[in-house]
């Protein structure tokens, strides 16, 4: 019995020696965790600030090719008019009278149809341009959740294994 004693002291103190530096090693895997962590949200930010700018400059565009689309629509609506116009003056038809007015008013029709196509697209586009946004942020959460999740079941892991090598 007395040889045991100097045995099992000399197993504690090795297990509590090792216990030790486990834990030293294990804050400074949690540091570590912890700058990753802290590196991944400071890339994501610079992603989710990117991909704002770049969400921006595509509104922009968008509502620079509206604006540009309109004029171009009123245009060419301008001149149907006025060569319809001229069509019926050739032919001798008054462009106030019925059938004339009616060839006038598709004309319109037709143009405003247009028009509504052109904003629905842009409508849609814009809706796109902000649904990828939301997608980035949505996914820049998750890759930060499995990470802490990730670096949670190491810690336990880890700890389990300490528990287990002292007993």
């Amino acid at each position: 019995m007395a040889s045991l004693v100097p045995i099992l002291t000399s197993v504690i103190v090795s297990q509590g020696a090792g216990f030790i530096a486990s834990e030293l090693s294990g804050r400074r895997s949690s540091s570590s965790q912890d700058a990753a962590l802290q590196q991944l949200r400071a890339q994501q930010s610079l992603q989710e600030q990117q991909a704002a700018a770049a969400a921006a400059l595509n509104r922009q565009k968008i509502a620079l090719d509206a604006g540009n689309a309109e004029e171009e629509r009123k245009k060419a609506l301008r001149r149907a008019v006025s060569r319809q116009r001229a069509n019926f003056g050739a032919q001798g038809i008054s462009s106030g009278g019925g059938s004339a007015q009616a060839v006038l008013l598709g004309l319109f029709e037709e143009s405003d149809a247009e028009k509504k196509k052109r904003e629905q697209l842009d409508a849609l586009r814009l809706t796109s341009i902000d649904q990828d946004l939301g997608q980035q942020k949505s996914l820049n959460v998750l890759q930060r959740t499995q990470l802490q999740e990730k670096q949670k079941i190491n810690q336990l892991s880890t700890g389990e294994r300490l528990f287990g090598s002292l007993f």
